[in-house]
């Protein structure tokens, strides 16, 4: 019996189907909690490097609004917080649990100050003198395994870490026009803001003042000269345009003492296919210019300081101390259009472009954003500025004349019952909707703008309740004319610039900005710095740089 039994195969079969099952499952769950822990892993990696990132963006601008090393601190940790996979944060994810950022290191990695970097450590408010650049994060976390319970190991522990630096210095060059208001309102004060109390026109200078003493106008240890290669050139444009007779390209008097004179706004009637000269600036024997400091990169002797050049025109243009210069003042006398000086400043963006085939173009905007040229200078009554007897045929020797021209917007065409002209560049109707369209035009053209609403109201842009731009590129924050507060300085301002990302606004004329982020830059030293800040990009640097 034992004989038979032992040389009896029937069975064999059921055997090694059964360990096979067991080996080929064994190694289907291998693989499916492989695939589970792996995909996991990238989970944690791709919120660490966001959560690193989001940190190292925030170290730049909450130097900004914070007043002590602690809550710059607190600043950077929330924010790396907020992106990180911890419960209830933006990347939290049920395949990690217990997510916890296990380190945070704020550090100046001395590679990252050199070329080709040139990311400045940076102090915080009250945080000693070696400052930040960089900042180490590790995120550490659990993965529940779902067979790992049958061999007793019910979870496994993960964690990554990422290092990035923060905002800072490139060596892309930037032509930056900054188009300033000094219209005669620029002489007030704002009410309701807690951060200008004085004229707007000497806080827009301490705004621009704060900004160039943080830019780079040349690459980092060198002497910035005229001859040497620069990162951040700027030019300065007002409107109006300031009377150049007193002394050709020379308009220092404006803001060093002496005072001076704005030109009227050239309005001319445009005839179809004609070549006429379309600036509005006025010229011959009351000539005018916007463009008041060419583009320039000696504000600065070296770009390791902080300190302006006393002698160079931005300095003196912005009061800088030791410059015995007042700053930049505000003449008025014109109104705002300011159409025209956004044209102005783009062809010699790209002008600049041109001669510098590797820089980018940037485009700084302050003003409230209502076009209010009036009285002689235009004819707005289909807004409501002139009286409708200013509005005559264009054979009528009484109308608002240039030269031998109506003003553009004032005389009467049998084909147009209203009565009025187009409101089409350059014209006294719809003057805020020109300004958009020649912003948004720039923007198209590859031209970064920012907009700064100062004091911009949700009532106003008076030239665009009948006729206005309505047509045009859909290159800006906001459409035109559109948002909440349609035809107005707010819905403007907004639309003239490139991106939600770059219209800021002090909000003290009830317009508020369009990203929840720009809200937090309310005085103009805020806003002016957050720009610069927005020209530079954080970046994840190898772990262990120094």
């Amino acid at each position: 019996m034992l004989r038979k039994f032992l040389k009896d195969q029937r069975g064999q079969s059921a055997v090694v189907v059964a360990i096979a099952i067991t080996a080929i499952t064994a190694l289907a769950a291998t693989s499916v909690e492989v695939a589970h822990v792996y995909y996991a892993y990238q989970e944690l990696v791709a919120s660490t490097n966001q959560a690193t990132l989001a940190g190292a963006q925030t170290m730049g601008t909450a130097i900004l609004d914070t007043a002590s090393s602690g809550a710059y601190t607190a600043e950077v940790t929330a924010a790396v917080k907020q992106y990180s996979s911890v419960s209830g944060e933006l990347n939290a994810t049920s395949y990690l649990q217990n997510d916890a950022i296990a380190t945070q290191t704020l550090y100046c990695a001395t590679t990252m100050e050199g070329a080709p970097n040139y990311v400045e450590c940076q102090v915080p408010p009250g945080g000693g003198t070696t400052g930040y650049n960089a900042i180490k994060v590790t995120q550490a976390a659990k993965v529940p395994l779902w067979f790992g319970g049958l061999i007793g190991m019910k979870q496994m522990n993960l964690a990554y870490t990422a290092t990035a630096a923060m905002k800072g210095g490139t060596d892309i060059p930037y032509n930056l026009a900054i188009i300033m208001d000094t219209t005669g309102s620029m002489q007030s004060t704002i009410r309701n803001d807690k951060d200008c109390t004085t004229s707007q026109i000497s806080c827009a200078v301490q705004g621009l003042e704060v900004m160039l003493e943080n830019m780079d106008p040349c690459q980092l240890n060198t002497a910035c000269t005229a001859g040497s290669p620069y990162v951040d050139d700027v030019a300065l444009f007002v409107f109006p345009a300031l009377s150049t007779n007193y002394s050709a390209n020379d308009y220092k008097s404006d803001y060093c003492g002496s005072g001076s004179r704005s030109v009227p706004y050239n309005f001319v009637d445009v005839k179809n296919g004609s070549s006429q000269n379309l600036d509005m600036e006025s010229t011959g024997t009351d000539a005018g210019a916007y463009e008041i400091i060419p583009f320039n990169d000696t504000y600065k002797t070296s770009d390791a300081t902080q300190s302006l050049a006393a002698t160079a025109a931005l300095a003196e243009a912005v009061g800088y101390s030791g410059s015995g210069c007042n700053g930049l003042s505000a003449p008025g006398g014109q109104n705002t259009y300011y159409a025209q000086v956004i044209y102005t400043a783009q062809a010699a963006l790209e002008q600049q472009q041109t001669a510098n085939p590797n820089s980018k173009n940037i485009m700084i905007i302050l003003s409230d954003g209502d076009a209010t040229a009036c009285a002689l200078n235009a004819n707005t009554a289909a807004g409501g500025c002139n009286s409708a007897n200013n509005i005559v045929a264009e054979n009528n020797p009484s109308c608002i004349k240039q030269g031998n021209s109506c003003l553009h917007g004032t005389g009467t065409k049998t084909s147009n019952p209203s009565g009025y002209e187009s409101p089409d560049y350059p014209s006294a109707l719809g003057e805020c909707g020109q300004a958009v369209q020649a912003a948004q035009l720039a923007t198209a053209a590859g031209t970064v703008v920012y907009t700064i609403g100062f004091g911009s109201e949700t009532t106003g842009c008076t030239s665009d309740k009948t006729y206005t731009i309505t047509a045009g590129s859909t290159d800006g924050a906001e459409a035109w004319p559109s948002g909440p507060y349609p035809k107005t300085p707010c819905n403007a301002i907004a639309a003239m610039a490139s991106s939600v990302n770059t219209f800021f606004s002090d909000n003290s004329g009830g317009c508020p900005t369009l990203t929840p982020a720009n809200a937090n830059f309310t005085s103009l030293a805020q806003i002016f710095h957050a720009i610069l800040a927005g020209l530079q990009h954080p970046r994840l640097i190898p772990n262990g740089t120094t």
